[in-house]
């Protein structure tokens, strides 16, 4: 099979062309070179946190691999056929581990039998969702797919040492691998379909505030859930249901991850990290009004997990709709192109995506 050649430069020109080329080659079989990868960053080519995804994915698919090394504006990627097993892998510093699982958690449900994978990095650091939002947020969207889930995070790690510990285990529904794009489409769509183009009654909003355990005499933990408190009172006239956690961690830092739900199962999140000299209050109140605007804007995802569902939407058929088309977005949707021809409807205006 000929390879898919890929332009890394396309769109917003990032590493999300990276990890979602990699997770439709893997698992669609698909071999393909990705050329001027993060051409529009600085420094270019690849990371860390790129690599590890590489890594774990050479493993599971038993992939053949051509330039996977820190600074590589060239890729080739070869996959075989999705491996069950337990695997371990090291993204190093602080590395997010949550676009690691952009990755590789929608993948694992595709593995047949059983799948383990623990991996090490950063969970709550800037320029990503909180791993929070991954398991609260992102995860409930394809638990369907799966006989049993469990996601851990076993421990937390802040930039910019990273050193959180965080693992993944799922029972498939597949017994065997699966093979073409209709066949996956099939066993998608008897399981899952996305009909989010209208908001429900809002019902809950949860959220964890958590803070390196030094910082618990400052009571930085319960500041953040003050600030989302305060906020929503003024906002909505709403209360939340936040837990605080004090950690430890090999740096000090803190986040708080917001999540709502409604009654037509749509689920929406937000998160915000805590700096030195930012106050506590601010760090919260920043990830509700994150989340108000996302709601208020009546979309039924919000602005990450529209990124994340892409792929996923393109298989299972249906329709979401988003808080704004970020560049983000629009390049992920000209990546899985690429795999699976034109198959979204784009009405910008309501801001809706489809797919029949």
């Amino acid at each position: 099979m000929s390879r898919l050649v890929i332009d890394g430069s396309i769109g917003e020109g990032g590493g999300q062309i990276v990890r979602t080329a990699l997770f439709m080659s893997s698992l669609l079989g698909v071999p393909i070179e990705i050329k001027n990868i993060r051409a529009k960053r600085d420094p270019k080519g690849l990371k860390k946190q790129h690599l590890g995804v590489v890594k774990a994915l050479q493993y599971i698919t038993n992939a053949y691999v051509e330039g996977a090394y820190e600074g590589s504006t060239h890729l080739i990627f070869e996959p075989k056929t999705l491996k069950s097993g337990a695997y371990r892998i090291n993204l190093e510093t602080a590395a997010s581990v949550s676009l690691f699982f952009q990755t590789v958690l929608p993948l694992a449900f595709f593995v047949p039998k059983r799948f383990l994978i623990a991996v090490k990095g950063g969970t709550d650091v800037p320029n990503a969702p909180t791993v929070d939002w991954v398991q609260n947020v992102f995860l409930p969207h394809l638990e369907p797919l799966a006989n049993r889930v469990s996601f851990r995070v076993i421990r937390r790690g802040f930039y910019p040492e990273g050193g959180g510990y965080v693992s993944l285990q799922v029972e498939s529904r597949l017994q065997y691998h699966l093979f073409g794009v209709e066949e996956i489409k099939t066993y998608v769509r008897s399981l899952l379909k996305f009909d989010k183009t209208a908001q429900g009654t809002l019902k809950k909003i949860r959220g964890i505030s958590v803070a390196h355990k030094f910082l618990q005499e400052r009571k930085v933990a319960e500041r953040q859930r003050l600030g989302v408190v305060e906020y929503l009172k003024e906002r909505w006239n709403r209360k939340a249901s936040v837990m605080n956690f004090y950690v430890d961690a090999d740096s000090i830092g803190t986040s708080i991850t917001l999540w709502l739900t409604d009654d037509r199962g749509n689920i929406l999140g937000a998160d915000s990290l805590g700096k030195k000299g930012k106050f506590a209050e601010i760090v919260g109140r920043e990830a509700a009004q994150k989340l108000v605007e996302d709601w208020e804007s009546g979309a039924t995802v919000d602005r990450h997990l529209a990124d994340h569902l892409i792929p996923i939407l393109a298989l299972a058929g249906g329709e979401i709709r988003v808080p704004q088309f970020t560049d983000h977005l629009r390049t992920n949707i000209e990546v899985v192109k690429h795999f699976l021809g034109d198959v979204f409807e784009i009405d910008e205006t309501e801001r809706v995506i489809r797919v029949k």
